[in-house]
């Protein structure tokens, strides 16, 4: 029943601005794991999107995607004025904080989803509101193998060097190495949204200095590929937080305090 609420929430979203294109692709993907042949630009709720041909970029941009964590997000995001997108790909969550009056940071260390990234602040003319950064966060400065998945461009992946498959290079940094040039205050109220295909941790650990040292954050975490435990830990040993679920993959942490010393 809840996947036929979804497929439901989808098929609405399209209908609502003619795309049939992208309801065969749905169909398509769904039976065959494959998508529209033909690059396209396509409207939903949250504004124009670029679709790779191929590609399920049209099920990121459609407003329902993964709508447990919008909802979320939507409730509380008048709470807020800063928005960071870790694990961005094409932009959508972005550009629906970007619409609400949020200022957002973006990052994404796949080439090809960072070029159509950028694309797509284009079409919707948010180039010059968001700050996009082609790399991703993670524990340290580095270089590290990424798995590319060429149809889910969502799931591309950190792998070992030794595992046999093949892989690309992408770009890593420490959050806290950037903080000097965003130029947060602990006056901001910042959202921030960690959906990196299992290095949650890894994200955490390079923002220990942030997390202990800003006042007034709300993680929304995808655990899906991570360990729920370790990053509940994680971010108990840096900050008191108060945590809960806000679907199946994902959960929610609200910082309340400083851990004592």
């Amino acid at each position: 029943m809840g996947k036929i609420k979804t497929y439901l929430g989808y098929l609405d979203e399209y209908l609502r601005y003619g795309d049939f294109c992208s309801i065969a692709a749905s169909l398509n993907y769904l039976i065959r794991n494959k998508s529209h042949k033909n690059n396209r630009i396509i409207q939903s709720s949250i504004g124009k999107f670029y679709c790779r041909r191929n590609t399920n970029d049209f099920q990121f941009a459609n407003y329902r995607y993964e709508w447990s964590v919008k909802k979320f997000i939507l409730n509380r995001i008048s709470c807020f004025n800063v928005f960071i997108d870790a694990g961005a790909c094409i932009g959508e969550y972005s550009i629906l904080a970007e619409r609400r009056g949020l200022r957002c940071f973006a990052f994404e260390p796949v080439h090809e989803n960072y070029e159509t990234l950028i694309t797509n602040l284009e079409l919707n003319q948010v180039r010059d509101k968001i700050r996009a950064f082609p790399f991703g966060l993670g524990d340290s400065n580095k270089q590290v193998h990424f798995a590319i998945n060429p149809v889910n461009t969502g799931a591309s992946h950190f792998i070992a060097p030794d595992e046999k498959q093949s892989s690309d290079m992408v770009e890593i940094q420490m959050f806290d190495s950037l903080l000097p040039e965003m130029n947060l205050n602990l006056s901001d109220k910042i959202l921030f949204k960690l959906d990196v295909e299992g290095m949650e941790a890894d994200v955490l650990k390079g923002a220990s200095d942030f997390i202990s040292t800003f006042p007034d954050i709300l993680f929304v975490i995808e655990t899906k590929h991570s360990d729920k435990g370790k990053i509940l830990k994680l971010l108990n040993s840096l900050a008191v937080f108060e945590t809960g679920a806000v679907d199946d993959y994902n959960i929610f942490a609200r910082k309340i305090s400083n851990c004592q010393t």
